[in-house]
């Protein structure tokens, strides 16, 4: 019976000492890294408008090409050249030759895959705890979760709500719902990787903050 009671103390001071361990692994996991999954492999997009009203007389890039500077993808019936801003891909183009154009039709959105980043949401209660050229580990899911090395680039000084033109309540009376605000932080990949093909895959990433 001694021993039978000897073999049970045993056994839940192995489990005290393992969840004990647990929980301080976890303990430290939260004040050493902060990881998040909402993250996106992305780059700066700029949309091309028309250059007037008309008739889609010619389209001469579509989807996935790569474009350079000033180079003419399309023409409308009496308007100048449409051309690309930059040197980049096409990343979205909806218009169609023969269609028509107004002045608020975007013709395409060129991306600038010279400068392909992942972008991090994080929330407003941890922005204070980043900082520039913290130490990242990016796992990407267009490369079945491999890690890289990288590095925090930029954390931008506003919201993602204030940036899409959210607007914010400044009535005293009714009821308001908080919402924790989202920062968005821009994460350079350190080691060589092609992330042209991947724009707007998911990503996880792991931010050393201590």
């Amino acid at each position: 019976m001694k021993k039978r009671t000897n073999i049970i103390l045993i056994a839940a001071a192995l489990i005290i000492f393992i969840g004990l361990g647990v929980g301080y692994w976890f303990y430290w996991q939260s004040n050493t890294y902060l990881s998040t999954e909402n993250a996106k492999v992305t780059a700066k997009l700029y949309s091309i408008p028309a250059t007037g009203a008309g008739k889609i007389m010619e389209l001469n890039a579509v989807e996935g090409d790569a474009v350079s500077k000033n180079q003419v993808i399309a023409r409308i019936e009496n308007a100048p050249y449409v051309k690309s801003p930059i040197d980049g891909t096409i990343a979205k183009m909806d218009t169609v030759e023969g269609g028509m154009a107004s002045v608020q039709t975007v013709m395409a959105v060129v991306a600038d895959t010279d400068n392909v980043y992942v972008e991090a949401n994080i929330e407003e209660t941890d922005i204070r705890r980043l900082k520039e050229n913290q130490k990242v580990e990016v796992s990407l899911d267009a490369f079945g979760g491999k890690k890289f090395k990288a590095h925090i680039e930029e954390i931008d000084l506003a919201t993602t709500s204030a940036m899409n033109g959210g607007a914010m309540s400044l009535t005293t009376s009714g009821t308001y719902t908080k919402v924790t605000q989202l920062i968005p932080v821009k994460i350079s990949v350190d080691e060589a990787v092609d992330l042209h093909d991947v724009i707007g895959t998911n990503a996880t990433v792991k931010i050393k903050v201590r």
